[in-house]
């Protein structure tokens, strides 16, 4: 995101989104300021690890691996219909294999 997608959000939520009346879980005012820059900051390092035992600013490895053309189709749609991420799916899947064959030699 750019500092111009970032101003005309915060122009949008001060001045055009519309809060459901009485709603008490929504921030206003200094609350809601002081909420929205600990979130910008907090963005700025890039996505959150999705490692569970990584410390504070640490990435998670990537990596990447190619797939013939009808095992993509495939996996995209098993995803859609799931509603979940290929890469969710890619890694749940590497980790069922990996916990049956982990004894196999």
């Amino acid at each position: 995101m750019t500092e111009k997608d970032y101003d005309a959000a915060a122009e949008w939520a001060e001045h055009e989104m519309r809060l459901p009346a009485g709603s008490r879980s929504s921030l206003r005012g200094e609350a809601a300021a002081a909420f929205g820059r600990e979130l910008v900051e907090r963005s700025q390092g890039g996505r959150p690890s999705i490692d569970p035992e990584a410390g504070p600013g640490e990435k998670s490895p990537v990596r990447q691996v190619r797939l013939p053309r009808a095992l993509n189709a495939d996996l995209d749609a098993f995803a859609k219909s799931h509603h979940r991420k290929p890469s969710d799916v890619l890694r749940e899947a590497l980790s069922e294999y990996l916990a049956t064959h982990k004894n196999a030699s």
